[in-house]
């Protein structure tokens, strides 16, 4: 069987990156949230003009921290600047690969036999319709069933420090498996995220699945008053 999609919910489009190096200071500032729009607004105009042009994202030199094991990124696009991590092995993508996906980032990982099982790490931007993500879930699920009979689901033990999630796995045995999170950003923000990750013919091994969960955990929703021809 062909590789079923989830249901893509709506999607704000033109995303950009910024991606800060594992030895910069500006990364530890983003990871607790202490840099202010002001400062994200300098950043994005020092350091993103080459991305907007298509060209590399910027690199941000600083004082090396050697306890980060993953590179800091910000993804922005109109209505949303978000941060996540990196993982060490793994490469993040926001053109080509990510629109294939209908996703704004898209980790891939180094790993050959991960490769083999196209195995992808995906974040998405999407217009919060609910701010119960169980409720999204329960939506999202029943559609799925009614397309995919065979589908089957269980419970995921993954967690976010500070955001509501819902998580769940769909998969189709021995086939095809689909870890799903969706996360409420909180009040005030009308927009969420679904992190997901796909694995063909087999579940995901133990360190794939610590992989998304660190993924997970450093997903960081920063500010939704980004605008930019």
């Amino acid at each position: 069987m062909g590789r079923p999609a989830l249901p893509i919910r709506r999607i704000p489009p033109c995303w950009c990156i910024v991606r800060l190096r594992k030895n910069s200071s500006q990364l530890l500032r983003l990871r607790i949230m202490r840099i202010t729009l002001q400062s994200i607004t300098l950043l994005l105009l020092g350091l993103c003009c080459c991305s907007l042009q298509g060209q590399q994202p910027a690199a941000v030199s600083g004082k090396h921290d050697a306890d980060k094991k993953m590179d800091g990124l910000m993804v922005y696009g109109k209505g949303f600047l978000f941060s996540a991590r990196e993982p060490d092995g793994w490469h993040g993508d926001t053109e080509e690969i990510a629109r294939y996906f209908h996703a704004n980032l898209v980790f891939v990982p180094e790993d050959q036999k991960s490769r083999a099982a196209h195995v992808t790490i995906r974040i998405r931007v999407n217009h919060k319709e609910t701010t119960d993500p169980s409720q999204d879930m329960q939506t999202d699920m029943t559609s799925y069933k009614a397309k995919y009979p065979e589908v089957k689901f269980t419970d995921l033990a993954v967690s976010h420090p500070k955001y509501k999630i819902c998580a769940k796995l769909f998969y189709f045995e021995n086939d095809f498996y689909e870890y799903v999170v969706y996360v409420d950003p909180g009040v005030g923000v009308n927009m969420n995220f679904s992190v997901s990750m796909s694995k063909e013919s087999k579940p995901a091994t133990a360190e794939e699945l610590k992989t998304f969960q660190a993924v997970l955990e450093s997903l960081s929703w920063i500010t939704g008053n980004i605008s930019y021809q």
